[in-house]
């Protein structure tokens, strides 16, 4: 019985300890203070973060994570998007269209010529 108990307080030390560090990697990839320049934070609350995502032409974010969520383009822009370990994939998007994104790290390139205006929703 103590060894049952002895098992069970030390997964549960793993767990804590693996959400304590996963928190901490979220935070050093979040786009507010990485990408600062061009996301917003519009609304926080306990069940969505909304932010406002404006990209001028030519401009470049680095490397930063977005919870899983909807995503609404308020433009029509060309990005070079690279998720991180994969290949730069180029693509337009479209004002109007919506998608739905599953969590992701990654870089964008605005490669075109017109702003990019995105609305993200992201799940908590």
């Amino acid at each position: 019985m103590k060894r049952v108990a002895l098992c069970l307080a030390f997964l549960l030390l793993v767990v804590v300890a693996y959400r304590s560090i996963a928190a901490a990697r979220s935070q050093e990839l979040d786009p507010i203070k990485v990408a600062g320049a061009t996301h917003k934070l519009v609304l926080d609350n306990t069940f969505v973060r909304v932010l406002e995502t404006r990209i001028p032409p030519g401009k470049s974010e680095p490397m930063h994570e977005h919870r899983r969520g909807v995503v609404i383009y308020l433009s029509d822009f060309k990005v070079r998007v690279t998720e991180r370990g994969g290949k730069p994939q180029e693509a337009m998007r479209h004002n109007g269209d919506i998608r739905w994104r599953e969590r992701t790290v990654h870089s964008v390139d605005n490669i075109g010529t017109s702003e990019g205006h995105v609305i993200s929703v992201e799940l908590k």
